[in-house]
């Protein structure tokens, strides 16, 4: 019941407010783990490509429409970023197809995002492009002289097993399936395995933090390549069997809680280039008009549940190409699934007080207000119904 009217609330609203600061509307106890949180694949792809790169970009590599900001603003809050190493900058990539976007530009436009926007808080999930590199042997130095450096180094978090909504907010943890250093700036995603549809390995992952005890578990779902024959319906049913395991986990203990990576990404169709298949723009779409339909369906006839961090193509966009990807769809669904469930999740660690007369009182979207007569509004914690 609770996810319905959560979903009938967000028709209600009107959706530019629901994802508006989206995350002020988490109570501060929360663990991450159990935040649902709707992210972009290949996130740079949406800012264009270098200067004589458009055609390539365009056919081959382009994954979202929109730019980082316009992401930002419909509520996206876990980025994908790809460096490679050019002289004078690390920029960002698709394989070999250079995006016109630099990594440092980013994390400071992200860094500004959260200035501006305090309660939110940033998840990237970082790997390194080598296909790109233009410069040899210089990644690792390069990305930890950017990740200590003056503007940027304050909006870092570490990661840590219990890691809270109250920890994070105006913060960014990032994320590397690369070791550049012995100990990480946010985490190593260690153990990654994509496009394998074994659960034993994909329930194999951890992240690693500044040190051995702050060694967590992770589960990833990453098979990428659905052009062949069954290749959908097993990116579904890869997809579904991590969502049946992560909206049924409750559990709150700080030493076992699970991050889980959930990707509807994937590429259905290809072309033959010098005997090699490349994956086409196209088939980025093709696959997220299942991919994304099928988890908003999942989510809108489901019980509300975690379902983790879901990397998506086309967030923000329902429609593009001719295909209709749903992923304005997606990103809304993920946000106001979080109001379907976590006032239980809470409760099962943390008893919840209903709120006295002197304890704040908001509404969804996050503003001060008198108690109402009637509606929906959040007190001590909880989500309270006055019918």
């Amino acid at each position: 019941m609770k996810h319905i009217i959560a979903f009938l609330f967000l028709a209600l609203t009107g959706t530019t407010a629901w994802a508006e600061n989206w995350q002020h509307r988490l109570p501060d106890n929360t663990f991450i783990s159990v935040v649902s949180i709707p992210g972009s694949h290949d996130s740079a792809t949406g800012g264009g490509w270098e200067e004589g790169m458009e055609g390539m970009g365009d056919q081959w590599a382009r994954t979202q429409e929109l730019t980082i900001d316009e992401q930002w603003t419909c509520g996206v809050r876990a980025f994908d970023l790809r460096p490679c190493v050019y002289e004078e900058y690390m920029n960002l990539n698709h394989g070999i197809i250079p995006t016109r976007l630099h990594f440092e530009d980013v994390m400071l436009q992200l860094r500004d995002s959260l200035v501006q926007n305090p309660s939110e808080f940033i998840i990237i999930h970082m790997l390194h492009e080598k296909d790109g590199d233009q410069v040899s042997d210089a990644y690792n130095s390069r990305i930890v002289q950017f990740l200590k450096s003056d503007p940027i180094k304050d909006y870092l978090i570490d990661y840590k097993r219990g890691l809270t909504v109250g920890d994070m907010r105006g913060k960014i943890l990032l994320l590397s399936r690369d070791k550049y250093a012995t100990t990480p700036v946010g985490g190593f995603l260690l153990n990654w395995k994509v496009d394998n549809v074994n659960w034993s390995e994909q329930t194999q992952g951890k992240i690693q933090g500044s040190s051995a005890a702050t060694v967590g578990t992770l589960y990833m779902q990453d098979y990428s390549d659905t052009h062949r024959d069954g290749g959908v319906q097993t990116k579904l049913d890869a997809i579904k069997r991590m969502l049946d395991y992560s909206t049924r986990y409750k559990t709150r203990t700080a030493t076992s809680t699970r991050w889980i990576f959930n990707f509807a990404s994937a590429y259905s169709k290809v072309e033959s280039l010098f005997g090699y298949e490349i994956s086409l723009s196209d088939g980025y779409r093709d696959n997220a008009t299942h991919t994304n339909a099928f988890i908003v369906d999942y989510l809108r006839s489901n019980p509300a549940g975690p379902t983790g961090i879901i990397m998506m193509d086309y967030a923000g966009v329902d429609e593009t190409n001719g295909y209709a990807t749903q992923g304005k769809a997606l990103v809304e669904a993920i946000i106001a699934n979080n109001f379907g469930y976590l006032d239980d999740v809470l409760s099962v660690a943390t008893p919840q007080v209903s709120g006295s007369v002197s304890t704040p009182i908001y509404d969804l979207t996050g503003r001060s207000i008198a108690r109402p007569t009637r509606g929906i509004y959040i007190q001590g914690g909880r989500k309270h119904i006055v019918r």
